[in-house]
């Protein structure tokens, strides 16, 4: 008998010993807590689905049969969005506190808040750059839009599209895929003012300059430079049913880490699932569901290569929703609790195209055109007097159609301040993330496992260049006359220093060098002003 009783306290204290280890490792990977760091982290791979609820990755889930999705096995909490002063963030300073750590203004990319000076920080592009690391960014829409803009570049307005296209162009990245080709030629259809091909620079700085999947798919180049449309690239779901040659977000991502991964000091990588945002501007559910199990494919290619590597963390976490979907609608009318699948979610999955596409096909329609469209792309053959009535008078009325068809609401065409999914994997013994997180301490987060010093890095890369040259008895001016490629003058003695702005390119008595970050010139009411230009300490020691 006491045999057994001993028997049994074993048994109890190996179970509670089992308890143990099983405890501590889930304290390792999930509590946020340091742990030991034995696993040495070298890559970080932040995946952004722009604009996306919680509600409207429920909605996806259903429209991918219920099944869970790969984001789903590593979600660990909720992310805070809102901007400095406010409840609802725009994608600029939304982005910009995953990018730098910090909160800032509305429409502010990569600088503080007008309160502090516009100033310029570090990204985490920048300070993973400075360590030695590969670096790249990844994006449905034109590649200088508000989110990757927030990574590469810095100016207090989103729009200035000429200065972040020329930082991003400039500052050190190792691949950079997307859209926004229109925007670097002054040729037919495109969109610069100055003469200047932006594309042929980007090939001079040793990039393969690639426009379709197939080109981007065989380059063997360590640097690569994708610019797939004009603009931004096709829904997922529009580029299935055109048979386009655009790659998806997923080979993009492929891509990246095949290039980057071959850095043996590491890389840091941010892939955003940028359009999931527009669709839910335009209150579009077919277009967000088919756009984020695009993103979702993305996030299986970075967990996939974590999980093989050993060594990458994982995060993901969108900057704000948009739309305020909701699985409910005043429209239906039923009882919600009668409603079922087939009558509601479910008729998503017949679709074959985004609001966009059945738009551009509905225009001048007459009522078998839309009979057509709606059974062609959204399996829908028995229209009502009052759908059809409604898509005839505007095009733009489908999306209330087949919204309704879906039980799926809508209350706003912008953005919603509500708390979104974070999503974190990180190897065994790496801190990871966990419960409800602001925005700014998940890019903190990502600097610290990767041993970035943000601040170090601003210091290195950002200094306010009147101040500094003055302190060192030099005169600093601004030659705006061309607006769109400012050149800060420098003299000191005989000696003359150019800077051009938004470049890294730097020239001291005519001859040039190449600086380790790029020259941030902000313009305040259209106008340039000296005290507003930051500039790489290297630049500083150029004078000595």
């Amino acid at each position: 008998m006491i045999k057994l009783k001993n028997l049994k306290k074993s048994i109890v204290a190996v179970l509670f010993l089992l308890f143990l280890v099983t405890s501590t490792h889930s304290l390792n990977v999930g509590s946020g807590a340091s742990a030991n760091n034995k696993t040495q982290v070298k890559n970080v791979i932040m995946l952004i689905p722009d604009g996306t609820s919680i509600e409207a990755i429920t909605l996806a889930r259903w429209y991918n049969g219920g099944k869970s999705l790969a984001m789903d096995e590593i979600a660990v909490g909720l992310t805070r969005t809102y901007w400095k002063d406010g409840p609802i963030t725009d994608s600029a300073p939304g982005g910009t506190a995953y990018a730098v750590g910090y909160k800032t203004d509305d429409k502010h990319v990569g600088v503080l808040s007008e309160q502090e000076g516009n100033r310029p920080v570090a990204t985490l592009v920048e300070a993973a750059r400075l360590e030695g690391k590969s670096t790249g960014i990844v994006v449905t829409s034109e590649i200088m839009h508000a989110t990757p803009a927030d990574f590469t570049a810095h100016d207090p307005d989103r729009s200035n599209y000429n200065s972040l296209m020329k930082q991003q162009i400039y500052n050190g990245l190792d691949v950079v895929l997307g859209g926004g080709d229109e925007f670097f030629t002054p040729a037919a259809g495109g969109k610069r003012t100055d003469g200047k091909d932006l594309r042929e620079v980007i090939k001079s700085l040793g990039y393969d300059y690639v426009t379709t999947r197939d080109e981007m798919k065989k380059s063997k180049a360590s640097k690569i430079w994708g610019a797939f449309a004009p603009r931004d690239l096709m829904y997922d779901i529009d580029r299935q049913t055109t048979n386009s040659d655009q790659p998806t977000l997923a080979e993009m991502t492929q891509k990246a880490i095949e290039v980057l991964s071959k850095d043996k000091d590491g890389f840091f990588l941010m892939v955003e699932g940028s359009k999931i945002d527009w669709a839910a501007h335009a209150n579009d559910p077919v277009g967000v569901v088919s756009d984020i199990i695009a993103f979702d494919k993305a996030v299986k290619v970075a967990l996939d290569f974590a999980r093989k590597d050993g060594h990458t963390v994982v995060v993901s976490s969108a900057d704000h929703g948009t739309g305020g979907l909701t699985i409910g609608s005043k429209v239906h009318d039923k009882e919600y609790s009668y409603i079922t699948f087939d009558e509601s979610v479910n008729r998503l999955r017949t679709a074959k195209a985004s609001a966009d596409l059945a738009i551009s096909l509905l225009k001048n329609a007459d009522e078998g055109k839309i009979k057509e469209v709606l059974n062609t792309y959204y399996g829908i053959n028995d229209p009502t007097v009052e759908e059809i009535s409604s898509i005839k008078s505007d095009p733009q009325n489908i999306k209330q159609v087949i919204s309704a068809r879906s039980n799926v609401g809508w209350t706003t065409g912008g953005h919603v301040g509500g708390d979104v999914a974070l999503f974190n994997y990180a190897p065994y013994g790496v801190e990871r993330l966990q419960g409800v997180k602001d925005n700014t301490e998940v890019g903190r987060y990502m600097a610290r496992v990767l041993g970035l010093n943000l601040e170090k890095a601003t210091k290195e890369l950002f200094v306010n260049a009147k101040k500094v040259f003055e302190a060192r008895g030099a005169k600093v001016e601004i030659d705006a006359s061309d607006i769109d490629n400012p050149v800060v003058n420098i003299t000191k003695g005989t000696n003359i220093l150019k800077l051009h702005g938004y470049t890294n390119i730097a020239e001291l008595n005519g001859n040039t060098c190449k600086l380790n970050g790029v020259i941030v010139c902000i313009k305040k009411n259209d106008k340039y002003n000296v005290e507003d230009v930051y500039v790489p300490m290297q630049a500083v020691e150029l004078l000595r």
